[in-house]
This record gives C-alpha cells, sequence and structure tokens, in this order.
C-alpha cells in the first residue's frame, strides 16, 4: 500500500556541501562549478526517469538552466555557512502509473513552491532492487525570489516557519489521495501521526481502523545501513547533535552562540544500538498485540452467542407456555383458574415475549458488526504478522555474530543469541 513520506532539509555550506553537487546528482547530468571548475558529472546514474527546472511567472528564463541556476545561487551565498537551497524527499504512490506519478509531483511542486515565487529543480527516481515501491522525488527548491533579473538579494524568511511546512504536508496527502481516488485505488496516505489518526478513527467508531494503527512508530534505517547490511556489516548507532525546535512564532532570536540551539540525541539509547533490529522488535511487539486483541474480540463474541442460545431458548418457552394457557382443555389446571387470572397471566407472557424479541433481534444486531470486526481483524493480524517477518528480515547482523531472531510461536518477544 502506499506510504507517507515528506521530509526537507537544508543543503548549505556549513557542511561541506554544494548545491551543484547535489542538483547533478539527482538529476543524473553534467554540472561544472564556475567558481571552482569543478565538474559534477553523474550521467551514468541509473534511476532518474524524470527531471526539469520549475520557474514561477515573471522570472528570468536563464534560470531554468539547472547549471546556470545553481552557479547563481552559490555566487550570490557568500558566507562561508551559508544555506545554499532547500530540498524535500517525496514517497510517490506505487499503485499509480509513471506519467502519473509526474504529474501529481509536478502539479504539487506547482502549487506548493513554483507559485509562492520559488525555482524548483524536480527529479523524480524510479525504485531499486532492494524495494520495487520506492518511486519518490526530489525537489530542490531556491530560498529567494525569483525576479526577472534572476534572484531576490533577500531570503524570504516567512518560508521557513514550522506552520507552512505543516501545511505543505497536508496538502502533499491530500493531493496523493485525489490522484488515488481518481484511479480507483482504495489506499489512502494519512500525514498525521499514529496517534492523531488512532484517536481520529476510535472518534468515528471504526474500531477495525483504531486497531491497526495500534503501533509504535519505527524508525528510519538510511541507506548507509541498509548497504552495509546487503554486506554482512552492522553500522552501530551514534550520538547526534540536532537543532532545537524553533520557538512558537516560528523565528530565533539573535544569538551568537549556536551550539545553544543544539541538543546532543544518543541514538544509541533510543534504538539500543541497531535501527533495523529495533524496528524488529516493534514489529514483532505489534504482531503480539494484535494476537491479543484478535483472541479478545474472539471470546466476546463467543459470549454474544451463548447469550443468543439463552434468549432463543426463553423465546421458545414462552411460545410453549401461551400456546398451553390458549388451547387448554376444560379439565386442565389453567381452565380452573379465574378468567381475571388466565388474563394476567398471558399478559405477563407476552410482555415477556416482546422483551426476548427485542433482545434476540439486538443480539443479531451486535453479533453481525462483531463478526465484521473480526473479520477486518483478521486481515490487520495477517498483515502485521507479515510486516513483522519483513522487518526481521531486515534485521542487521549485530556484533559479535548475534542475529535476532523470532521466538516460536507468533506474536511473542524477539530473543537474542549467539551463534556458534
Amino acid at each position: 500500500m502506499a506510504s507517507f513520506h515528506f521530509s526537507a532539509q537544508i543543503i548549505g555550506r556549513s557542511k561541506g556541501r554544494s548545491a551543484l553537487a547535489a542538483a547533478a546528482y539527482r538529476s543524473a547530468s553534467l554540472l561544472r562549478d564556475e567558481g571552482t571548475g569543478q565538474e559534477y558529472d553523474y550521467r551514468r546514474r541509473h534511476g532518474v526517469v524524470h527531471s526539469e527546472v520549475l520557474l514561477p511567472d515573471g522570472a528570468a528564463p536563464w534560470l531554468a538552466d539547472r547549471q546556470k541556476l545553481w552557479n547563481h545561487v552559490q555566487k550570490i551565498e557568500r558566507r562561508r555557512d551559508a544555506q545554499l537551497c532547500r530540498e524535500f524527499n517525496l514517497a510517490l504512490p506505487h499503485e499509480l502509473t509513471d506519467a502519473e506519478r509526474r504529474e501529481l509531483a509536478q502539479t504539487f511542486v506547482r502549487s506548493a513552491f513554483v507559485a509562492r515565487g520559488m525555482v524548483a529543480d524536480l527529479a523524480i527516481h524510479a525504485p531499486t532492487d532492494n524495494d520495487l515501491r520506492n518511486h519518490h522525488a526530489h525537489v530542490m527548491v531556491t530560498l529567494r525570489k525569483a525576479t526577472g533579473q534572476g534572484l531576490y538579494r533577500v531570503k524570504t524568511r516567512e518560508w521557513n516557519s514550522d506552520a507552512l511546512l505543516r501545511e505543505w504536508r497536508g496538502v502533499w496527502a491530500a493531493l496523493q489521495n485525489r490522484y488515488l481516488e481518481r484511479g480507483l485505488h482504495p489506499t489512502r496516505v494519512d500525514h498525521r501521526t499514529l496517534a492523531e489518526q488512532r484517536a481520529d478513527a476510535s472518534g468515528r467508531g471504526d474500531h477495525v481502523a483504531a486497531a491497526a494503527l495500534e503501533r509504535q512508530p519505527e524508525i528510519h534505517v538510511g541507506p548507509r545501513a541498509q548497504n552495509a547490511a546487503r554486506r554482512g556489516a552492522a553500522v552501530p548507532s551514534q550520538a547526534r547533535q540536532q537543532n532545537l525546535r524553533r520557538p512558537k512564532d516560528g523565528t530565533w532570536r539573535s544569538s551568537r552562540a549556536g551550539e545553544k540551539r543544539k541538543r546532543t540525541v544518543d541514538y544509541r539509547r533510543i534504538d539500543r544500538g541497531n535501527r533495523a533490529a529495533f524496528n524488529a522488535q516493534r514489529g514483532a511487539h505489534a504482531a503480539s498485540k494484535m494476537t491479543r486483541m484478535v483472541v479478545t474480540t474472539q471470546r466476546r463474541n463467543a459470549r454474544l452467542r451463548r447469550i443468543e442460545a439463552r434468549t432463543n431458548q426463553e423465546i421458545y418457552a414462552i411460545k410453549q407456555a401461551l400456546w398451553e394457557l390458549r388451547e387448554a382443555s376444560s379439565r386442565s389446571a389453567w381452565q380452573r383458574l379465574a378468567p381475571a387470572h388466565r388474563q394476567a397471566r398471558e399478559a405477563y407472557l407476552a410482555r415477556r415475549f416482546s422483551h426476548f424479541q427485542r433482545r434476540s433481534q439486538l443480539l443479531r444486531l451486535l453479533l453481525g458488526r462483531a463478526d465484521r470486526i473480526l473479520a477486518g481483524l483478521f486481515q490487520v493480524h495477517t498483515h502485521a504478522l507479515r510486516r513483522s517477518r519483513i522487518l526481521n528480515e531486515r534485521s542487521l547482523t549485530l556484533r559479535g555474530g548475534a542475529t535476532l531472531r523470532p521466538a516460536q510461536r507468533p506474536g511473542l518477544k524477539l530473543r537474542l543469541w549467539h551463534e556458534d
């Protein structure tokens, strides 16, 4: 099924990066840095199915030339720690065709970025051998508005706001769902967190969807770790510095001490030293939780069926009593009672019969709903077990030859031991 991914990063000189090198790699082209004379040649790179530069209205036509565009960016950004551009990484639905994916990416880039005055360098990549569903797009956008003479001399700071980034994520999810619905595909994507989606599903009364979202988010495993795993090596996690969240207004106050805006995150304590193994453990925990949920639902359904059986027995007994009362012979005990007593007894039995009939109808309604929920839970459970198996197969080889394997019974926690 389609998955949502929308990430943003800054390409800047502080980390030794070059906008020309990034653009050449993403578009599989040859670009020359006019300032240093260095050439970045990635023409032998495979997997780039489409690339183009999109310009806003009124922009200089020469900005559509990729080499001139990024040379112009690197020329006007003079600081040694300058931010050169912003890059967005978008996951494209594998259910769509190549033409639909290209149209989807172009529509979003034009409406979200180009319409605001940015110059956007779009490159669409085909999936690699490790995952044939990994269609994605890279979008490099300028940090300054485009004019008839080039890029504006002042950066547009409001493009850096967290509120705008959240808006873009919502627009990207809605646009993907529109294209999936147009292509008659049942799958949908959602940009919200799992907790937000689960709360929304519970509020709607969709218990199956809420159960499917009853899991912990997984940690991203980058290409470096995946390539190392294919070679049989392990890439241990490290402690890294990350920027702190911006204040609520989305801007920083002036400060010369850049380290005050950073924090150290020890990923070794978060993922226990290995991201793929940590994801495998979370997948096994989700499968175990779904197993318990299915068993609990089955027990509740069995209890409802026992109540339904007793209710039907009561209805049959009341019918028999009413028949005996109405069809009794002159010698029976019912006929020897006073007419008022017989009428009171018949009215009592009629009330009980009506009560148990309504109870039976309600039980049939509840059992039909419970069966539908159980069928949905079985599908979610099967998907959770399949996902757990895939995550376990992707788990990296640990130090000392240790390997992460699932226990014998499905749904239990993963066990760790050393191979001989």
